[in-house]
This record gives C-alpha cells, structure tokens and sequence, in this order.
C-alpha cells in the first residue's frame, strides 16, 4: 500500500498499488442501528452504572464469583476463629492449655476435666487415666529452648497439672499430652499483662 499519497488535509480515501481508491464512510446513526440496546443506551446518556450490592449480582457470572467469595470466607472463619489449638479432646477428657508470664516466671497450666456429655451421669466406678504431659517452650526464633515431663491421674475430677519455666523470651508453649493410648498437641501463647 502506499501511504505517500494520502492528502495532507486529511482526507478519507486510501489507495493501494493497482488498485482503486477506497474510501472510509463513518456514520454513527447507521453503526448503531445493529448495534445492541446496552450501547444505545449509553451513547445517548441514558446508562446507568450498578452500584454497590448491585454490581455483584448484576449478572449469573457476578453472582457466581460472590458466592464463591462466601464460601471461602466462611471456610477462613471457621478454621481460623472457631478452631483453637490450644483446647482438644482425647475421649471423653477434655483439656485446654494455658500460659502467661508473671515476674520473671512462664506459668504452664493444662486442665482436664470430663466432657459433657458423661459429666451428668455420675458412675460409680471411677477410672483412674495416666496422663503424660511433654512441655517445650519456644524462643523468639521459633527454637525449642526448655523440655520438662509432667504426670498426672485423671479420676473423672477436675485436674490440673501445672508447671513453671524461667522466661528468657518465651513466646509460646508446646504441650504434647498422652492419654487412654492416644496423643494430641496443644499450643498456647503466653499472655503477658
């Protein structure tokens, strides 16, 4: 094609070698006479934006993306608000691990107790469960700096087994707890006030 001969005063025609000239005729009435409502609308001003809730649910797309959204938020909720490591259950013995700093101490404290599902019945045959709890302390680097082993009964009452560490920046506590023939790891950071 040769562009060379194009006008300089802007002129709509262009030619290419051999050829006859062609010639571009825009006219917007005759464009949007095939042109869809939505487009119409919006070149004569009468387009109105969705806004707000709206725009989510404007078409079956939107409304699939913020379902998905919904989901996906409800499943962050419920891992991260309504599940708790430091609480967990091995049987009918519930336990939840506690630690806070006190002076210059780290106070570790696991409860036990029965569920509640049993505790309304009361049996007379108490069972005594050993109950072995595996204490690590960890630093500001996520380095286990402390170990200490504690053992206890579990007879169906309320019990607690307790122990303390000197704090040299302490900033969570790992308890692993064995019981009835079963294992579960419980975390706990420690609360400072």
């Amino acid at each position: 094609m040769a562009f060379d001969d194009i006008s300089s005063d802007g002129a709509d025609e262009i030619r290419a070698d051999g050829e006859e000239v062609l010639h571009f005729y825009y006219n917007r009435e005759e464009r949007l006479k095939n042109a869809p409502q939505s487009v119409k609308d919006y070149y004569s001003g009468k387009f109105k934006l969705n806004k707000g809730f709206k725009v989510l649910v404007a078409n079956k797309a939107n409304r699939f993306v913020l379902i998905i959204l919904i989901v996906c938020l409800v499943f962050v909720l419920f891992t991260t608000v309504l599940t708790s490591e430091n609480t967990a259950r091995i049987g009918n013995i519930d336990m939840q691990l506690s630690s806070f700093a006190f002076e210059d101490e780290i106070y570790v404290s696991l409860k036990i107790n029965s569920s509640g599902k049993n505790s309304g019945k009361k049996s007379k045959k108490k069972l005594a469960v050993p109950v072995e709890m595996d204490v690590v302390c960890y630093d500001a680097d996520k380095q286990p700096s402390m170990l200490q082993k504690i053992e206890g009964v579990f007879t169906g009452d309320e019990l607690f087994l307790r122990t303390k560490f000197s704090d040299y920046d302490i900033l969570y506590v790992r308890a692993d707890v064995a019981a009835l023939g079963e294992s579960r790891k419980l975390f706990a950071s420690v609360q400072r006030k």
